[in-house]
């Protein structure tokens, strides 16, 4: 991939084990979904290929759409200052209906 030169805000936690004076084990754990988002690598919508409940279908020449349940720099900010950023916008499932891309 090439560098996009894009800035990053990037999420992060780190559990720290400590056994005595000595660092037993360390975990950190980061936000890929945030990343790739904020470097225009993941979409806001996927394709969602099946019917939706209830059995309905897209219209001829339609698709449905997904919501990726994924935010950009705005979890970072969401860490700093809690009201940063509304909470829980992610988890809502949301579908739409497209045009077909061809």
């Amino acid at each position: 991939m090439p560098p996009t030169f894009r800035p990053l805000s990037i999420p992060f936690t780190s559990i720290v084990n400590i056994r005595g004076d000595r660092l037993y084990h360390e975990h950190i754990a980061w936000d890929q979904g945030t990343v790739l988002r904020q470097l225009g690598l993941l979409p806001e919508y996927l394709p969602f290929p099946y019917p939706l409940p209830g059995g309905r279908e897209a219209a001829d020449g339609q698709q449905f759409e997904y919501h990726v349940p994924v935010a950009g720099g705005e979890t970072a900010k969401k860490l700093v200052d809690e009201n940063a950023w509304p909470s829980n916008e992610m988890i809502a499932f949301a579908v739409r209906e497209v045009s077909k891309k061809e």
